[in-house]
């Protein structure tokens, strides 16, 4: 038994003609010339009971290719077996068509058809998919750029991640793995020295300042920096071949993709250090007169014949994709 999200379906896949059609044809229930619509609706007239919302289809194909479809329904209508008007009209109009005088049933099926219409529309607001394939900005995308921050459709996938406000590092780690389709670990806690203000160093006491600066017991730092343990982190990316090797290498797909993601994930106060742990037989041995980017997709010492797994740094493209 068809129901209304048959019909609906059905109205879905006529309009879908229309994302890259610039013909002139409108949606269903938007403004724009009768003849100019892809989807007509029209009631069954009938008093038996049809047992289905979309009875018949009937397509012709227009010059420029537009199809365009008649929909018989037994939905919302004025007349029929499930109309609000009462039976006599039905007999009445069926009356007219066995007498070739269609023009009462053509003339009720103007507000059938606008009926219809807006109960599809009313649908259609409560489904994301059908948004998501118009070129227009949807605003399902919107609500969800403001709730996770996200500036771009592709990071509402990971609407869940970005919208944290405590993000971990098997969160980072995810997300890397699900874009760049190998393995990845992150390795936490992974310090550097940081300087320290002339005016945050610690200073005995002299001439100039015969109480020093910051000389107390517990706040005395010794030296012109710091270590700081959690500074940063490394990201390390394991690929099984060439291809995956260099999809994250500068200039490669993922390369813009995966420095964004770790920019907005981790704190802007951490330094976030890229590595690739491969055989060296996956690395590009750099040679002097051939073509080769050290540091991007060629390596010194990185011999082919070699099964040895081999751990070098690397830095991915800056950006936006």
């Amino acid at each position: 038994m068809a129901t209304s999200t048959t019909l609906f379906k059905a109205v879905w896949k006529a309009e879908r003609q229309l994302i890259n059609n610039q013909s002139g044809y409108h949606r269903v229930g938007h403004d724009g010339w009768p003849n100019k619509e892809v989807v007509r609706f029209r009631s069954s007239q009938n008093l038996g009971f049809a047992g289905q919302d979309l009875v018949r289809v009937e397509t012709s194909r227009e010059d420029d290719g537009t199809v365009l479809h008649e929909m018989m329904t037994d939905l919302m209508g004025l007349t029929g077996a499930r109309g609000a008007l009462p039976a006599c009209f039905t007999e009445r109009v069926l009356e007219q068509v066995r007498e070739r005088s269609p023009a009462t049933r053509d003339f009720l099926d103007l507000f059938n058809h606008r009926l219809i219409s807006l109960f599809y529309r009313s649908w259609e607001k409560t489904q994301p998919s059908v948004h998501q394939e118009r070129p227009e900005p949807d605003i399902f995308s919107r609500i969800l750029q403001s709730l996770t921050g996200c500036e771009q459709n592709w990071q509402l996938y990971y609407g869940a991640a970005f919208a944290r406000r405590a993000r971990s590092a098997s969160t980072l780690r995810s997300v890397l793995e699900d874009i760049v389709g190998m393995s990845v670990e992150v390795r936490t806690l992974r310090g550097e020295w940081a300087p320290l203000a002339r005016e945050d160093q610690s200073v005995l006491p002299g001439m100039k300042q015969p109480e020093g600066q910051h000389a107390t017991l517990g706040c005395a730092v010794l030296g012109s920096r710091v270590w700081m343990a959690d500074k940063g982190l490394d990201v390390v990316f394991s690929p099984k071949s060439r291809e995956q090797l260099v999809s994250v290498l500068p200039g490669g797909v993922y390369s813009k993709t995966v420095s964004q993601v770790a920019q907005q994930l981790v704190s802007g106060q951490m330094r976030v250090r890229y590595r690739l742990s491969a055989r060296a037989a996956h690395l590009t041995h750099t040679v002097l007169g051939r073509h080769g980017r050290l540091g991007a997709d060629s390596f010194i010492g990185a011999r082919p014949e070699s099964v040895k797994v081999v751990e070098v740094s690397f830095k991915p493209s800056q950006g936006k994709d």
